[in-house]
């Protein structure tokens, strides 16, 4: 049965984030109010968010997914789930069989696709051979010494999913400095690489639709200040080269992916790429591409039902434009003095689009950091 797109509901799969907060945001900008499932025990954002039709709060992933299916697993329109986080989008895949026939989601085309592919070796290995360089590392257990590699190398789990994720990042100088990590590091598998100094970060948005056959992802953030084993918070965002871009079809052809994605690489200080990762999911950075003209989530979802991407039906922005998390940046840039609070005040008065407060939806903001406080002070 032929069907228009609000017909089929939006369900939103997420934690309590201003990622997938953005997400609800650009549905809701586009009259679309989704349904959100929320692995979340205190949410701060979600229950104030103006564009939330319906909230269920659960407390285990499994538990969501049960509710997924009971309550909107036999609808007439197949309704679009939306994940924005390893954990949940893993598990769909995980379920992949029991899911294609009732849901639209972000998928690999078969089970197990995309958490196959959430192994930084292996999507590492993929992005080389579509002509994309990876930095030299090793795969080693935790507490193994690396056996080709030069010093400072960086550590980080092999999957998102597993360890302390962010917290399990060291740069390492020598082999005393490693072993010294070892005894913090949670993940028992790690990839080590060679250290390469970071001139900054290339972040490619997009959509990915028919197993890569069509992408859409107009544009790359880059970032205005960094830490040297993390992103930022504050960036550029802006048209990058259609030789990148070929590359980077290649690599969402040859996982069969299909979905909103992102795209990490390093750029060093010869502006050499060389690959990070790919995110099977909704990222920290969309809701920025809705300020540009494309509407990641609608997009994906309206080219899903078509079957193919409608590239002339908006008007994208051709301009750079800045945009920030204003929290992470307060807490990154301004508290560990890479920059002082008054400009760091005047960058924030400029910038083009932030990530937490948004004047149509102000109440998640002040409620969100009025949970940080909260939280701070214990009570």
């Amino acid at each position: 049965m032929k069907s228009n797109l609000k017909d089929h509901k939006f369900i939103l799969f997420v934690v309590d984030h201003y990622n997938p907060l953005g997400m609800a945001r650009s549905l809701g900008e586009e009259g679309i109010l989704p349904i959100v499932i929320l692995h979340s025990d205190h949410p701060t954002l979600f229950n104030h968010c103006k564009y939330v039709q319906k909230l269920h709060q659960v407390s285990t992933i499994q538990e969501g997914y049960d509710l997924l299916l009971h309550e909107y697993g036999e609808e007439q329109f197949k309704p679009f789930v939306l994940t924005a986080n390893d954990d949940i989008t893993m598990f769909l895949d995980l379920h992949y069989n029991e899911l294609i026939d009732k849901f639209y989601f972000f998928n690999g085309g078969k089970q197990g696709a995309i958490s196959h592919y959430m192994n930084k070796e292996n999507i590492c290995n993929v992005a080389e051979e579509c002509g994309i360089d990876k930095p030299r590392g090793e795969v080693l257990t935790r507490g193994e010494m690396p056996k080709m590699l030069r010093y400072p190398v960086l550590t980080k789990v092999i999957k998102s999913t597993e360890g302390a994720w962010k917290d399990d990042v060291f740069i390492c100088r020598d082999e005393s400095e490693l072993k010294k990590a070892y005894k913090i590091i949670k993940a028992n598998q790690l990839l080590v690489q060679e250290y390469i100094i970071k001139k900054n970060e290339l972040c490619v948005d997009g959509i990915s639709i028919n197993e890569g056959a069509e992408i859409w992802a107009p544009f790359t953030s880059e970032y205005i200040r960094f830490t040297s084993k993390g992103y930022g918070h504050y960036m550029w965002i802006k048209p990058y080269a259609d030789e990148v871009k070929n590359k980077i079809q290649n690599i969402l052809k040859k996982t069969h992916y299909s979905g909103i994605f992102s795209l990490e690489c390093l750029i060093d200080e010869n502006d050499h790429l060389f690959f990070l990762e790919v995110n099977f999911r909704n990222s920290t950075w969309s809701y920025a591409y809705t300020f540009a003209g494309l509407n990641l989530p609608y997009q994906w979802a309206k080219a899903t039902l078509e079957g193919h991407i409608d590239y002339n039906s908006v008007q994208v922005r051709t301009q750079p434009f800045t945009a920030m998390n204003e929290m992470g940046d307060l807490r990154e840039g301004v508290l560990t003095k890479q920059v002082g609070f008054f400009k760091w005040m005047k960058q924030l008065k400029k910038c083009d689009v932030l990530y937490l407060y948004n004047k149509k939806d102000k109440a998640p903001f002040y409620y969100g950091v009025l949970g940080k406080v909260l939280n701070r002070l214990h009570l």
